[in-house]
């Protein structure tokens, strides 16, 4: 597993870390020996596909789910084998779990009143919260009265109003149409940098994880493959699988030799260095955004690596024009994007793809 890049605030200091956390169900091992550490303050995104163990995981940290064996630190004290309301953790569910009988004021202070907090105590923020959430106005309605960004953000206030050390978030943005949940993205982490609560967030979007964390892990069957900055994640994946999960990426496969990659066909195609053995099977991986098309006549530059291709398809798609080539004697089709508004290319047009060397990475296969 790859971790590097500090997020926000005092790199030495950790809310939370997670020690060689292992989850078993039966014969299914859910979290195999998963180390995390979690800054203060710091918005971080747990990240994969289906079945990965990121959900999981967070249940662990809450204390719905218990480890099989590991430690789960929360300012230095194992949590594990404590109950969830003997944790200074708070958790969002997808389904939001609002009480459809009671005003939006009382559901968010229903947490405090259970509590048996003073009730001037309760109602100072239970108000400041709701001004931090912008529904201070609503505050005299009812679940079935509010839009889906409305009640996302009341189940948001809930939770952040006991002040916890550390917010769980399991996909909360999952039930909202695709407009409103670029909305509440920017709103969440808005809200995080005011409240300055630590925010541990489950989701399987790969856009809305990058938008939202300091840092990312990423995950697949239960183990954690890489632990970056959303830059980094993008610029410099650890390997094969985040490096497709992470945006759109082009591979080419072939056998590492001294330079980049000896591919069929094609000879070396040359990249950065790579710490592979020479040898060993590898992907040669390249950005659509970091490739561009040469068309008749038009010469590359000596820093340019240069393969043949033939178009298939162009798409254009919105701010930028997809063009889907075929080269020679590779079976998988090789993307290239442009941001000029350009989609006169003939499919069926022989042409030469191009991209810097520095631009392309070799992973493992």
């Amino acid at each position: 597993m790859i971790e590097r890049s500090p997020g926000r605030g005092d790199p030495t200091s950790y809310v939370i870390e997670i020690e060689h956390a292992i989850k078993e169900f039966g014969s299914v091992r859910a979290l195999d020996d998963v180390s995390i550490s979690i800054r203060e303050n710091e918005f971080f995104a747990l990240l994969g596909p289906s079945g990965c163990g990121k959900t999981t995981l967070l249940r662990c940290l809450g204390g719905f789910e218990q480890v099989s064996s590991g430690r789960l630190l929360l300012d230095g004290r194992d949590m594990v084998g404590s109950k969830p309301y003997e944790r200074p953790v708070n958790m969002m569910f997808q389904s939001y779990a609002l009480f459809p009988h009671m005003r939006v004021w009382d559901n968010v202070a229903y947490g405090l009143r259970a509590e048996r907090r003073p009730a001037q105590e309760i109602r100072d923020r239970v108000d400041d919260v709701l001004g931090k959430v912008g529904l201070l106005h609503l505050s005299e309605r009812r679940p079935n009265q509010l839009s889906g960004g409305e009640r996302q953000r009341v189940a948001l206030a809930r939770a952040i109003v006991k002040r916890p050390r550390v917010l769980l978030l399991d996909e909360p943005l999952a039930a909202l149409d695709r407009k409103l949940r670029g909305e509440m993205q920017i709103e969440l982490k808005r809200l995080q940098h005011e409240v300055g609560i630590t925010f541990i967030v489950v989701t399987h979007d790969q856009e809305e994880a990058l938008t939202m964390a300091d840092r990312v892990a990423v995950m697949r069957a239960g183990r954690v493959l890489q632990v970056d900055t959303p830059v980094e994640l993008y610029d410099h994946p650890a390997n094969h699988f985040v490096a497709s999960f992470i945006g759109k990426m082009n591979f080419l496969r072939g056998v590492v030799a001294p330079g980049g990659l000896q591919v069929d066909l094609h000879g070396l195609v040359r990249s950065r260095p790579s710490d592979l053995a020479d040898g060993s099977d590898a992907y040669l991986a390249i950005r659509p955004e970091a490739a561009r098309l040469l068309g008749a006549g038009v010469a590359p530059t000596p820093a340019d690596v240069t393969l043949p291709a033939i178009i298939e398809a162009v798409a254009f798609v919105g701010s930028q024009v997809q063009t889907h080539i075929r080269l020679d004697g590779v079976a998988t089709t090789f993307v290239v994007t442009s941001d000029k508004r350009d989609v006169s290319a003939l499919v069926g047009a022989r042409v030469l793809v191009a991209w810097l060397m520095d631009d392309a990475q070799v992973l493992a296969a």
